[in-house]
């Protein structure tokens, strides 16, 4: 039976694209990496370079040709490190690094976004480029849209994509790799014929700060976006032969090398030169600046096409491999060449048609390709760094550390310890909502929202101790305990500080606005000075250099009372004065919008907010684990008590709140129903105060569980004794750090609402799902199964969905923005 299996890995091992085909030669590797780094990236260097300036720039760009090269050289050594044995895939070498589980989910997810997206660029890049050749070439003829063009492109590798292996494709790679040195060289050498243009000029284009640090960061992203061949280095690497005598990496380093100088001699000429000649008047593309001669400018762009049909086959290679090692070693299908024509067929026509439908994709990859692209090119984690922290050393410790310090509360702490946490001043923005989302779809979604997290914070109460004698005081550790002790750390603990530290920062922005509100609305007829928003943050901020040192929740029980009682007050008065106000005899309850665009992204920011006014969630367990607990009488009475009691306070504080604000004042509504309301002053004055006291409460409810990390890493990871001092020094930082970022990003509500979509959505409406699924394992299709999957795919979506409303936000609201005005 054994002998049988391995005869039967080696036959899919000798079908699948990247292991069945390994004599290949050194100058192979030396092409394909060519081929795979030097992309039509490389014409936008020049434009990376007018964002960046002289001095940044031409730093930039050596220190990645050094680190990626470090890199890559690193990959070469670790791709046969272990005797006997070949890291043939990048992500088998991240599961010898990380673990089976874990390193698939690290290197994967990271890998699929690079070549999947980089394969939909190229559908892109490619129609265009054939686009501007038959527009120089023919000026005088009818108009053809890219989509046809794009299509056109996409033919060839309806072909091409059928070549089997790394070593089928090398006559294509050498094509492209010859091409992207042509194509380069024209580029340059062009610019040079041309001259330095008489009216260069090296200053930053942008005219504010916010445009230049923006476009700052734009032009690192292009320069990543230029380094992204180690997505395929360990793949190239598993063509060429190899014994204990001869290994590998010898030939592939001398590609490597040779490959490097290559990319050397396209990127800096280009880069420099392109700068150089032209200024900040680059185009986006260098090719558009040059114009003439029409000749060698129509050369240029098809050279740009044949690269970019090599480039699309090397990227494409390793995700064939994915999909048919999963068709054939995970669902069994057996390896044929009508399998392979079905699945490569589909892979084309889907970057074909996503290409067709987004041709501005480079832009989304600019983004979201800067969490792939980094990470797979410029940096080697360290396993070191993925040790979870041991938490059952010393119980002096554990006796020290904010969240297990004490367990006496009782029950009404987790009542007004779970309003403070979820009743943010964003009900105040709940009726703009509103107005965003329609009567239909926001009553529909309140209530889905609070019935759903209702739900999970009761799978939370339920698992805090679910494991006799074991307690889940953190949420990291119920996730450690559902998917493993390094992967649930990786899942749990980024989303969680996401959420934390972004409230954080956010009740800083809040705390400042409602102070000066309160300036404002006091000072309207009277000449008072007038007081940056940063000074009121810094106001706002001063009070928590002293509250941070309160030791644990239970400290600041009373300071979460005070907090809580003010949440319900101020969203009564909000609702009580739109009541006296009555229905506006102008009301109308039509969209915001003017066009159908903006009424989309109203509607996804719309979702944003209703997501992050249920976030409470990552601070539960946290709550419960100061609950006192025994086999006969366990912490979940007490603790589901309290969320009952707090989850009624949060129906009589939204729904109110949102339903009266939207039906009194319709699509008029402001995003803040106080700014709505105006009169009476005296009372308006009076809810931002309460405002600013209720924030007050829940910056230390959700900034507690953040010390506990810190504090956790610092005295058992990195042996720092638990002094008051140590705590002292890195709480006053924390709110140091997150005053500055509060000062500094005033409009940090929509970064959040961008970022925030990725980490609320699942820590609140779908995670414990998951958790709960993978601990309790209840039988497919009953109840408990259907329930659960029906709230894990509402909260895919949302997640998927409200980031894209959020980044609407801030380009509307980072437009003109100044720094610390």
């Amino acid at each position: 039976m054994d002998d049988e299996k391995i005869r039967r890995q080696k036959a899919i091992d000798d079908w699948l694209p990247i292991t069945s085909s390994r004599n290949a030669k050194w100058w192979y590797s030396a092409f394909h990496n060519v081929t795979a780094m030097v992309g039509a990236g490389v014409l936008s260097l020049p434009y990376a370079m007018a964002h960046l300036g002289w001095g940044p720039g031409v730093a930039v760009l050596i220190l990645s040709w050094i680190i990626t090269l470090y890199t890559l050289w690193q990959m070469v050594e670790m791709h046969e490190m272990v005797p006997g044995k070949r890291f043939d895939r990048y992500h088998e070498l991240g599961q010898h690094a990380f673990g089976e589980k874990l390193g698939l989910y690290i290197v994967v997810p990271q890998q699929l976004i690079v070549e999947v997206s980089v394969n939909i660029v190229y559908m892109v890049t490619g129609g265009k480029s054939l686009k501007k050749f038959h527009d120089v070439v023919c000026k005088d003829c009818k108009d053809i849209k890219l989509t046809y063009f794009i299509m056109i492109f996409a033919s060839v590798h309806f072909v091409l994509s059928h070549l089997p292996n790394f070593n089928s494709i090398s006559g294509v790679s050498l094509c492209a790799a010859v091409m992207s040195l042509s194509y380069s060289t024209i580029a340059w050498s062009a610019s040079v014929d041309k001259g330095v243009q008489s009216d260069v000029d090296y200053s930053y284009k942008a005219t504010t700060n916010t445009g230049v640090v923006l476009d700052f960061f734009t032009a690192l992203g292009d320069v990543a976006f230029a380094y992204a061949g180690h997505n395929v280095v360990l793949e190239i690497q598993a063509t060429i032969p190899s014994t204990p005598e001869k290994p590998s990496k010898g030939p592939m380093w001398r590609g490597v090398i040779v490959a490097y100088i290559v990319v050397a001699l396209c990127y800096f000429p280009v880069a420099l030169i392109g700068y150089w000649i032209f200024g900040n008047q680059v185009e986006d593309n260098i090719l558009i600046s040059l114009e003439k001669p029409a000749w060698l400018i129509g050369m240029a762009n098809l050279f740009v096409v044949v690269h970019v049909i090599g480039s699309y086959q090397i990227y494409a290679m390793p995700v064939f491999d994915m999909i048919e090692t999963v068709l054939v070693k995970k669902l069994n299908f057996r390896p044929t060449f009508m399998l392979r024509f079905i699945t490569r067929n589909l892979y084309v026509a889907l970057t074909m048609f996503i290409g067709m439908t987004f041709p501005f994709f480079g832009g989304l990859l600019g983004f979201f390709g800067g969490f792939a692209f980094a990470p797979t090119t410029y940096f080697k984690t360290d396993q070191e760094l993925l040790k979870d922290v041991n938490l059952d050393k010393q119980k002096d410790i554990d006796d020290w550390l904010p969240i297990t310090s004490s367990r006496n509360a009782k029950w009404w702490y987790a009542a007004f310890h779970n309003v403070t946490a979820m009743v943010g001043a964003g009900v105040l923005s709940l009726p703009f909502a509103m107005s965003q989302l329609g009567w239909g779809p926001g009553v529909v979604i309140m209530i889905l929202s609070w019935v759903i997290t209702l739900f999970t914070l009761w799978q939370m109460v339920q698992m805090h101790e679910m494991v006799p004698g074991r307690r889940f005081d953190r949420y990291h550790e119920l996730g450690q305990y559902a998917f493993g002790e390094k992967l649930g750390l990786w899942i749990v603990v980024p989303q969680q500080l996401i959420c934390e530290v972004g409230v954080d920062i956010v009740y800083m922005v809040t705390g400042g606005k409602s102070l000066q509100k309160v300036y404002l609305s006091v000072c309207e007829h009277k000449k008072c000075t007038h007081i940056n928003l940063t000074e009121f943050i810094m106001i706002f901020a001063s009070c928590h250099f002293f509250l941070a040192h309160l030791p644990n929740f239970n400290s600041i029980s009373g300071v979460s009372l005070a907090a809580a009682v003010m949440s319900l007050s101020y969203s009564t008065i909000a609702w009580g004065a739109s009541v006296h106000r009555g229905v506006q005899p102008d009301v109308t309850y039509n969209s915001r919008a003017s066009n159908t665009k903006d009424g989309v992204f109203n509607f996804l920011s719309a979702l944003g907010d209703v997501a992050f006014a249920y976030a409470g969630h990552n601070v539960v367990l946290e709550i419960q684990a100061t609950i006192p607990s025994t086999p006969e009488k366990p912490s979940k009475g007490p603790m589901w008590n309290g969320v009952l009691i707090a989850y009624l306070v949060v129906a009589l504080c939204y729904f109110p709140v949102a339903f009266i604000g939207y039906y009194v004042f319709g699509d008029k509504i402001d995003d803040n129903i106080l700014i709505t309301l105006e009169k009476p002053k005296w009372l308006i004055i009076t809810a931002n105060m309460f405002v600013v006291v209720h924030v007050i409460g829940s910056y230390q409810l959700y900034a507690m569980p953040v010390f506990d990390m810190i504090e956790t890493v610092l005295v058992k990871k990195l042996k720092f004794r638990p002094t008051w001092y140590l705590r002292f020094i890195s709480r006053n930082v924390y709110v140091g750090f997150t005053m500055f970022i509060g000062m500094t990003f005033p409009f940090f509500g929509g970064l959040l609402g961008f970022f925030g979509g990725f980490a609320f959505s699942p820590t609140t409406y779908f995670l414990p799902c998951i958790m709960w699924l993978a601990i309790y394992k209840p039988k497919k299709f009953s109840p408990s199964w259907l329930i659960n999957w029906i709230c894990i795919t509402l909260g895919v979506l949302l997640m998927i969905l409200s980031p894209i409303g959020g980044m609407a936000t801030i380009v509307k609201q980072a437009k003109d923005y100044k720094f610390y005005s």
